[in-house]
């Protein structure tokens, strides 16, 4: 049981990784499309289940805090894993608190979208790293 649970961490984080960068990919569109005056289409409702995809997973590798305890007895071993693990909880919540803002109450705006986009690239950042 103890390898079951050491596996389901790392391979949720990495299947949560495909729709984190895909939704990157979308919101980098959307920057281009607005600020660089290119044309594109942004799958504005893709980009949505797909970060939100990503962040609920994200958030479900704290997990791994339960994991740790169970099999090595404490929690904060991995040592900056753990720690960015925290950091990463805290930007998906803002991610997704800020895109669920711009989802349902769709309009012109300028400061929540940069916050939304520049706090969810340093989330990739974090997850890559």
């Amino acid at each position: 049981m103890d390898q079951f649970l050491l596996w389901v961490n790392p391979v949720g984080q990495a299947i949560a990784l495909l729709p984190g960068l895909l939704a990157l990919c979308q919101g980098i569109q959307r920057v281009a499309m607005n600020h660089f005056k290119m044309r594109l289409v942004f799958p504005w409702k893709a980009h949505v289940r797909w970060g939100s995809v990503a962040m609920l997973l994200w958030i479900a590798g704290a997990f791994g805090f339960y994991v740790t305890h169970e099999v090595f007895g404490e929690t904060h071993i991995t040592g900056i894993h753990a720690e960015l693990a925290v950091w990463i909880i805290a930007l998906c919540v803002v991610g997704l608190l800020s895109g669920i803002v711009m989802d349902k109450k769709k309009k012109r705006r300028f400061w929540l979208p940069v916050i939304h986009g520049f706090l969810n690239g340093l989330l990739i950042v974090l997850v890559l790293y």
